[in-house]
């Protein structure tokens, strides 16, 4: 399930508009926003049940960060769950039915439900919230592409590295695939229009391919490389054979999340 470009558009402006009065250089102040819209805020232990929550009784709106789960309005995590769920707070179709009782609250998790278009457009606009269009599609702290610059993204703009890796990926001018992973198994990916759009070697929910440094991090010891590394396209794709690109050298570079327990693989060409 994929929003639509023409609906992109129509989030992407209504974040930067919300961005643009609460900002402060590259940082969103998601508190001010708050305050603005008179929401109560409740950061609080909720165990493992979900990272953010918003809830409409007794005629107003209250959002809801769990602690349990390193949701603050001072982390990386919880300014991103905060800023989904002030997604669904302005997104007038989420609003309108969370007032009616059209829609049941979400427990949302920052692990997006891939098959939920409420989630799917609460996620994209934390994105362009936080990473408004114009900010990030300029952002030239770092020239060369790695992860360097991912991790420059991440810092400017205080949300996780994780978030400014979709978002750099959505709106940057060259081919860049993201693969992420967890005990070998590829979660979801996500690939710019820029990215060529050959078979995979893998699927989601399945294996990674052996040779990609990824999967050598799962299957080989001592086979964590942090490092930019040179791959074939067909370590991780089926090119098609009369594509030019299917003769370029393809980056790899890998970011591990030992908190979290997922890999996030970055793939790019020179």
């Amino acid at each position: 399930m994929e929003i639509s470009p023409t609906r992109k558009k129509e989030l992407s402006k209504l974040a930067d508009f919300v961005s643009g009065l609460f900002s402060s250089g590259g940082v969103t102040q998601l508190d001010k926003i708050v305050a603005f819209e008179g929401l109560e805020l409740y950061i609080d232990h909720y165990e493992d049940c979900f990272d953010g929550m918003l809830v409409y009784g007794e005629e107003q709106f209250h959002i809801h960060l769990n602690i349990d789960r390193r949701n603050d309005i001072t982390t990386a995590r919880g300014r991103y769950s905060l800023s989904h769920e002030l997604g669904h707070y302005y997104i007038n179709e989420h609003r309108i039915g969370l007032q009616t009782g059209e829609l049941e609250p979400h427990t949302s998790f920052s692990e997006a439900d891939k098959n939920d278009l409420i989630e799917l457009e609460a996620d994209y606009f934390a994105g362009c919230l936080l990473m408004p269009y114009q900010k990030i599609f300029y952002y030239d702290g770092v020239r060369k592409f790695s992860l360097d610059k991912i991790k420059g993204i991440a810092s400017t703009f205080k949300v996780s590295l994780l978030a400014a890796a979709i978002r750099y990926c959505e709106v940057c001018i060259h081919e860049l695939m993201i693969v992420v992973s967890e005990n070998n198994t590829v979660k979801w990916y996500e690939r710019n229009d820029h990215f060529p759009k050959w078979p995979f070697r893998f699927k989601v929910h399945g294996p990674l391919p052996p040779t990609t440094v990824a999967g050598e991090y799962f299957t080989k010891a001592n086979s964590r490389f942090e490092t930019v590394e040179k791959v074939k396209p067909d370590d991780w794709f089926h090119p098609f054979p009369d594509d030019y690109r299917a003769e370029r050298t393809m980056n790899e570079q890998c970011f591990y999340s030992d908190g979290f327990g997922y890999v996030i693989s970055l793939l790019w060409f020179n």
